[in-house]
């Protein structure tokens, strides 16, 4: 199974309304290419207002043709590792973080095991469930990416503070990442029926 993570902008208006409304009109035809929307997430931090994150996934990679004016920013293509370990759309509201590490391609099976040492003191304490940690679909990956749900923001800052057991952990897989990059977005389009752009 692949992941692809399409960052996708909207030159024209400085929200997604647009955007989420483009994609919901080629929905049909990702899934006639064999392919499931996982989500379409808007900005709430660190992505600009005009842009999106649409996710697929599928058999194999996807060719999306964006109608005019939308542009391509980038297509990150993921391998899934121990999370997702069933493949769907994500429907719950509140906020989805994106994190993404530049690590080395010797160390992705370590922060992988480290990953998944951690989550389950971690997903006891908080109102939280990571939903994938994904790898670079390169033969030497230098790319990871973590999705990880919050029920809100309040969650989000109240889980920096992990026990000693969870935290211990996740400073070894700091340790083995060159660097890393959280996103915080919010679920749109019809994955959450109801949303309305907030930008």
């Amino acid at each position: 199974m692949l992941y692809q993570v399409y960052q996708i902008k909207d030159p024209s208006r400085p929200g997604p309304a647009g955007l989420v409304t483009a994609i919901e009109d080629m929905r049909e035809q990702i899934e006639r290419n064999g392919a499931g929307v996982f989500g379409v997430f808007g900005s709430l931090l660190g992505l600009a207002s005009n842009q999106v994150y649409l996710v697929t996934f599928g058999e194999s990679e996807l060719d999306i043709q964006l109608p005019s004016p939308f542009e391509r920013v980038s297509t990150t293509t993921l391998k899934p590792t121990i999370r997702p370990v069933s493949h769907q759309p994500v429907t719950e509201p509140g906020v989805y973080v994106f994190r993404w590490f530049r690590v080395s391609s010797k160390d992705v099976y370590d922060i992988v095991q480290l990953s998944g040492e951690a989550w389950p003191t971690f997903e006891e304490d908080f109102d939280t469930r990571v939903q994938g940690l994904f790898v670079q679909d390169t033969p030497e990956p230098d790319t990871m990416l973590l999705i990880t749900w919050y029920r809100n923001m309040a969650e989000w800052e109240a889980s920096r503070q992990p026990r000693p057991e969870a935290r211990e952990n996740f400073l070894k897989r700091h340790q083995l990442t060159h660097s890393a990059l959280p996103i915080a977005t919010a679920l749109m389009g019809d994955n959450r029926p109801g949303l309305v752009s907030h930008a």
